[in-house]
């Protein structure tokens, strides 16, 4: 299944025992993100060191691992895309996931969901993906 991957679920993927690590290096998940989320992670590492309880010099291999399990797509391919999607995404802070999963044509994954309020692109949670693929 293709998927592009909101930061919040990437943000997840640092916490080595959890489901979303099992879900992002699923062989079954072929999986995208905007390039600019990479920045997002570094914005966020201290939150993302501390949430994750690993140390900081874990953060940067972590995310080495993570590119290869995620396709990070530069704003370039996919800005076509953005006007329709400024009028599809419920928060302007994700329009750039909506451009991209309407560019790709493919479900967001996402667990926020206020996100789900718009008919234009399929949102899915961990938990539903969980059910429609067990681990």
């Amino acid at each position: 299944m293709r998927l592009v991957v909101d930061a919040n679920v990437l943000f997840s993927f640092f916490k080595r025992d959890s489901v979303t690590r099992k879900l992002i290096t699923s062989p079954e998940l072929l999986l995208f993100a905007p390039a600019f989320s990479l920045r997002e992670l570094d914005k966020h590492e201290e939150e993302i060191v501390n949430r994750a309880k690993i140390s900081p010099d874990a953060y940067e291999p972590s995310k080495k691992v993570l590119r290869e399990f995620v396709e990070f797509i530069p704003l370039e391919k996919y800005e076509k895309k953005l006007t329709l999607a400024k009028e599809t995404s419920p928060d302007p802070k994700d329009i750039r996931y909506f451009a991209l999963a309407l560019w790709l044509n493919i479900p967001l994954w996402t667990n926020e969901k206020r996100l789900k309020r718009q008919d234009k692109v399929l949102v899915l949670s961990t938990s539903e993906l969980i059910e429609m693929k067990p681990l």
